[in-house]
Parts: C-alpha cells; sequence; structure tokens
C-alpha cells in the first residue's frame, strides 16, 4: 500500500471511531470508485449548533428517504464542526476538498463562512450545494466557475416578499428593523427595505446587534413604541433572547413583530417562551405548518425520529440530499466527473416540503415558493402556520433584475442605508 493511501486508510477509520464521519475512503473523483464522497460544513457547537444539527438531522432523514447509494455507489459524508467561524470553515474546506478529495461539498451554513470558503471552492472544480445565497462572491463565482448552486435560499428572497406583504396587506406605513451585524443581517434586512420601500413603506431606524451579543436591553431599549411594527433578523441564540425581552419590555403587546424565518423556526421554538411568540410573523421559503402532502409526511416523519418538528434548516437539509441523489440518479451514481455532477445538481427540478424548487438560471439560487407565516396555536401545539404563499418567486421578487443586484452588491458587503 502507498503511504497516500496509507495515510488516508488511517483517517478513515480515526473519522469512523469518532462517530464524526460516515465515510470510509471516498469517491475524491478517482474515476470508477465505488462510492460519493461529500463533505458537509456544518456549525455543530456554539450559538449555531441547534441550526447546524438540525440541517444534519434533514440530510441524514433525505438519505434515509431517497437512498444513500445509487447504482451501488454508496453516499459516505463526513460531517465537519465549523463552529460558525469563517477561518475555521476555510481551513476545513481545504482539507476536505486537498485531503479528503470529497466529490461533492454541502457548504457551511452562516453567511461569513460562505463568503470566506466560496472564493476557494469555486476554482476547486467540486460540485458545490450552499446553504444560502448571500453575497456577491457568489454570484460572481457560480457563474464564473460553473460548479456552485445555492438550494435553500437567496437570504434576502423571503425579506423581499416580507416588505411587500407589510406595505401592501398590513398597510403599515413605518418600520424599524433590528438586525445581526453582519453580511446575513445586512442582506436580509436590506431585502424587506427594498420591498417595504419600493411599495411606499419608510424604515425609521435600524439597530445592528453584534454576533456575539449577550446581553440585548440595549438594542432592545431603542425601539420606539409608536412605530407601526418591527422587523427583526435574528437567529439561534438571539432569536430566543430576542422574543422574550421583546414580550418583558411591554412591546408584543404595542408593536406587532414581523421576522426573517429563523426568530421562530423549529431551531430555536422549543426554547422560546409561548407567549412571547404566540401570533409573530415570520417571512418564510419554509414552515412547519405547509399542508401539502409532502410536508405532511416530512413532518411525521422527522418528529417521529428526532421527537420535535423540522425547521427551515431541517427542510434545508433534506432538499440538499433530494437534489444530490436525482442527480446522482442521473449520472447512474458515478461522481468521477465532477463537472457532469455539478451540470446535473444544476438541473434539477423537486417537489419539496416546501413546494416546487428550481434552480433558476441567472443567479443558481431557487425559484420557489415564499410564505408569510404565523405562530398559532394547533392542537395544542405551537406552529409557524403559512396565511400567504408567493407562488414560484424568483430570486428578485418584486424587484427589477437590475434593482435587485444593486441592493445585493450593497447590503451584502455592507449595511444597508
Amino acid at each position: 500500500m502507498s503511504n497516500r493511501l496509507r495515510r488516508r486508510a488511517i483517517t478513515a477509520a480515526a473519522v469512523l471511531t469518532l462517530g464524526v464521519a460516515a465515510s470510509a475512503c471516498g469517491g475524491g473523483g478517482g474515476g470508477g470508485s465505488d462510492s460519493v464522497s461529500v463533505g458537509f460544513e456544518l456549525p455543530l457547537s456554539g450559538n449555531f449548533s441547534a441550526n447546524g444539527h438540525n440541517e444534519q438531522n434533514g440530510f441524514e432523514l433525505g438519505l434515509h428517504d431517497f437512498g444513500r447509494s445509487v447504482n451501488g455507489h454508496k453516499i459516505n459524508v463526513k460531517y465537519v464542526d465549523t463552529h460558525a467561524d469563517p477561518a475555521t470553515a476555510l481551513t476545513d474546506a481545504r482539507n476536505l476538498i486537498q485531503t479528503d478529495h470529497i466529490d461533492v461539498f454541502e457548504g457551511p451554513l452562516a453567511a461569513n463562512e460562505i463568503g470566506a470558503v466560496t472564493p476557494f471552492v469555486g476554482q476547486q472544480g467540486v460540485p458545490v450545494d450552499d446553504l444560502s445565497f448571500c453575497s456577491s462572491q457568489q454570484y460572481t463565482d457560480y457563474n464564473k466557475f460553473g460548479n456552485g448552486i445555492t438550494s435553500g435560499w437567496g437570504c434576502d428572497q423571503p425579506a423581499l416578499a416580507g416588505g411587500e406583504w407589510a406595505a401592501k396587506e398590513k398597510h403599515w406605513k413605518h418600520i424599524v428593523a433590528v438586525g445581526q451585524d453582519f453580511s446575513f443581517g445586512w442582506e436580509v434586512v436590506g431585502g424587506f427595505a427594498a420591498g417595504f420601500k419600493q411599495n411606499g413603506g419608510t424604515i425609521d431606524k435600524y439597530i445592528w446587534v453584534p454576533n456575539n451579543a449577550t446581553d440585548l436591553s440595549a438594542y432592545m431599549s431603542q425601539i420606539p413604541k409608536n412605530t407601526d411594527a418591527v422587523y427583526a433578523e435574528m437567529s439561534g441564540a438571539l432569536a430566543v433572547k430576542f422574543t422574550k425581552l421583546y414580550e418583558s419590555y411591554g412591546l408584543k403587546s404595542k408593536v406587532p413583530l414581523l421576522g426573517i424565518t429563523q426568530l421562530t423556526d423549529y431551531s430555536v421554538l422549543p426554547s422560546e417562551s409561548a407567549s412571547a411568540i404566540n401570533g409573530v410573523y415570520t417571512d418564510a421559503q419554509y414552515c412547519d405548518g405547509i399542508s401539502t402532502s409532502a410536508n405532511q409526511k416530512f413532518t411525521s416523519e422527522y418528529k417521529a425520529k428526532y421527537h420535535t418538528y423540522p425547521g427551515y434548516y431541517s427542510d434545508a437539509g433534506y432538499v440538499k440530499a433530494q437534489i444530490l441523489v436525482s442527480a446522482l440518479k442521473s449520472m447512474h451514481g458515478d461522481a468521477s466527473d465532477h463537472k457532469a455532477l455539478a451540470k446535473a445538481m444544476r438541473a434539477v427540478q423537486i417537489q419539496a416540503p416546501r413546494g416546487p424548487v428550481k434552480i433558476s438560471t441567472a443567479t443558481w439560487s431557487p425559484i420557489q415558493n415564499n410564505y408569510i407565516c404565523q405562530v398559532k396555536k394547533v392542537n395544542g401545539e405551537l406552529r409557524n402556520v403559512p396565511i400567504k404563499t408567493f407562488p414560484n418567486m424568483q430570486p428578485w421578487g418584486q424587484l427589477t433584475k437590475q434593482a435587485w443586484l444593486k441592493h445585493y452588491n450593497h447590503d451584502s458587503s455592507g449595511r444597508p442605508s
């Protein structure tokens, strides 16, 4: 056995022993290998660990439903904990691609991680499926290198729908926006502002919260009680803290709250106060209360296995598995031609729990339904229930593509003005 093969065998054995991966030695573009090697970056510890575990659970359930092997080619997955740290995500990406020789890269979860990893993975030729489409670098590299897609969502896509709904259907004129002070928060809040302003609304104030904030009191106290509503981009542990404080500061009874998916997503909902979130609105590409048969099957199966309802991240992982297996079936399970596999992943069209999903050839991010959801009690349980559907929404929503690109390029790299 060569030194290189011996090192790979030792590494694979160690991974199996630790339970970090489900993989031995991957396909690695080795032409004729019987396995497909997938590297999957997730934050499995830290503030976003619940999100990461939900996405992992969804992917595992997807492989169970759609197949862990295709035409005899076993799908092996190595999960890597990035701790939601961009530098760690980049180091791990280098190891997965250059040392483990993976066939498919399932991109990291946080937008700042994706921003750090994208310039590297784009040049490697390995098929990439990112969770979210949040940066102009993704837009450039997807088109330049031809190996990347986002199957989850455009970061601003639901927010664009939320801005339109807030202005046209709730008739709110003035809103205070609160967001996390990094690229994801800028892009989401910027998308909401673009949709809201397009329909005559005004953002009176932006409040930016550092990702590492532990006490949100100073930010909560800046919200005036005479505004029409508050729009909040908060996720992970910050979403739990925000909703609890929003109630304790007396805002919930006076000022309607609309937020991005993650504000009441099932990655956080079990930890949130029922009185604090009941009735709260979110704009979302997935909510657990979607009434289609596909989602009812998914939610029932997910709850039976994991003892909770799925959230957006769960659905995102499930869809990633569905797209990967569908693409591999068109390749008869052979992942050795990475360029062909990337092309096949781009061409997949599916019926997902969230609804129909296909990849836009303009942005390589999803064309899909978006929803306005509300937290309601259903059979004694709090669920995120759709109250408005925006069917087959383009990545740029109701904006022109030119107007969207102006917002997208600006707000993905800095605070919206």
